[in-house]
């Protein structure tokens, strides 16, 4: 007499976690691409799909954007750079009714207590700077504040860190000429002409690559008009007292070239490294790069030139590498029967001799916490990177830790605080559940879901790990909601 009654309870309870809504707010139904965060704030786009025009490519879309629970305008494009939150406060700029054709639309604002204004009725693209100030580009013209500034062709668009100057570009059908504009009072200063790349230094000196050659290689490189070197391409340091310098002088057109180091004051220069492929600053003027780089094997030898130091090696047979103030996290290639497996290893160029470790193999992804103490990462996969182990490690040395078993992705908070954690949906071939875990604290056993069957775009709102944005796929109950996690 007792299992009608038992079966009859398991079946309330199952109908009770059917109709038990999604955890948090509902922002929009319908399906959602593109989502970003910012200080809580979220922007997405829904119901995206191809222009009415033949011409464009099947994979450029445009939708609806919405900020937070609203819909702030229509037509705006998936490319990179169509919208973006100020870096300071949750003001959102956006292209609205992009027009593939002419490449470009309407320059609106947006934020969460204010409705959509508009800026410039027709605007190619746009740059936040580091002050929350905003300029675009137009046709023949350059806008930021009250003001516009005629510049022919001008395209592309940038701020200095400092937010004193701004850099902008002419198409290189219009001659790509590059200006330097101060917002203060408007004046223009032609710089270069026939440019190609270009990039600020901290303390707000312009450079850019000027005409190519006829036979290609190496371009002219300008810092505020004046030529310095030459250059395939180029990074200032995170001080911008130097330069790195790749050449291809020797041979034009190849995927490798010289790397070389320049120093601003003097313009004296020294060679780093030869047949580099991939390089970039670290912390405290560290020169990292992939030398003697095999195009075949797709590995190089990582080496590092310190301040006023000279190169050293760190490892050969090294596929890609990630840099964290002066830790060094890369992928080396190991033999195995006729092929090799990738292992993750670490170094810290602040030690006084480099002792890299060997953290595990077959790694798909990781995360430094923000001191670089402690390393979390993605490992011991079960046929592939859908199904892994979250595992903690000391960056400095000590047996990692599982966390979670069966991870498909995972998410640090920016203060490092917590991780949101991604399961794969039983019998779904892309949606996750979701679960939030301390970063710092003990493994929990059995991860407890927050909410499940939701798309893998899902992320932290805000810094502190406090909220989730994620978007349902299942049918019946889909839409992006914010949830807020004690």
């Amino acid at each position: 007499m007792r299992r009608p009654a038992r079966v009859k309870c398991v079946l309330v309870l199952l109908c009770v976690a059917c109709t038990q809504p999604p955890p948090g707010r509902k922002l929009a139904s319908g399906l959602a691409r593109g989502l970003i965060a910012r200080d809580g704030a979220v922007a997405f786009l829904l119901e995206a799909s191809h222009p009415d025009d033949p011409a464009v490519p099947d994979d450029l879309l445009a939708g609806d954007l919405w900020l937070d629970d609203r819909k702030a305008g229509s037509g705006i494009s998936m490319q990179e750079g169509a919208y973006a939150f100020s870096p300071r406060g949750s003001d959102l700029a956006f292209l609205a009714r992009w027009r593939f054709r002419e490449g470009e639309g309407e320059l609106w604002v947006a934020s969460p207590a204010n409705p959509p204004r508009q800026v410039a009725k027709a605007a190619r693209a746009f740059a936040w700077s580091p002050r929350g100030e905003l300029a675009f580009v137009g046709r023949d013209l350059l806008g930021f504040g009250e003001r516009t500034v005629a510049l022919s062709g001008v395209q592309g668009v940038a701020w200095s860190p400092d937010g004193s100057r701004i850099a902008a570009r002419a198409s290189a059908a219009a001659g790509g000429t590059l200006w330097a504009v101060d917002p203060q009072s408007g004046a223009a200063k032609e710089m270069a002409i026939a440019t190609s790349d270009f990039a600020f230094a901290p303390d707000g000196a312009l450079a850019a690559l000027g005409p190519p050659p006829p036979r290609g290689g190496d371009r002219p490189l300008l810092i505020d008009g004046v030529r310095v070197a030459t250059a395939t391409a180029f990074a200032f340091s995170p001080d911008g007292r130097e330069l790195a310098l790749l050449s291809t002088g020797k041979q034009p057109g190849e995927a490798t070239g010289d790397l070389h180091r320049l120093t601003r004051s003097s313009g004296a220069s020294h060679l780093v490294a030869t047949r580099v492929a991939d390089w970039r600053w670290g912390g405290a003027g560290d020169l990292l790069c992939l030398a003697r780089y095999d195009v075949r094997a797709r590995a190089g030898t990582l080496s590092v030139a310190t301040a006023g130091g000279a190169a050293a090696e760190i490892a050969a047979k090294v596929q890609s590498f990630s840099v964290s103030g002066r830790r060094v996290l890369y992928l080396v290639q190991t033999p195995e029967k006729g092929d090799f497996k990738l292992e993750l290893w670490g170094v810290d160029l602040s030690t006084r001799r480099l002792q890299p470790r060997r953290f595990d193999q077959g790694v798909y992804g990781w995360a430094l916490s923000p001191d670089g103490a402690t390393l979390y990462y993605k490992a011991r996969c079960a046929g592939g990177p859908r199904s892994c182990s979250l595992l903690r490690a000391p960056f400095a040395g000590g047996a990692p830790e599982v966390l979670a078993a069966n991870v498909s992705g995972f998410d640090l908070s920016r203060d490092g605080k917590r991780i949101l954690l991604q399961q794969p949906h039983h019998g779904a071939a892309r949606a996750v559940d979701l679960a939030v875990l301390s970063a710092d604290g003990a493994a929990p056993g059995q991860v407890k879901s927050l909410v499940e069957e939701v798309d893998p775009s899902s992320r932290f709102a805000d810094d502190e790990g406090k909220r989730v944005v994620y978007a349902i796929v299942a049918a019946a109950k889909g839409g992006v909601f914010l949830a807020d996690v004690p």
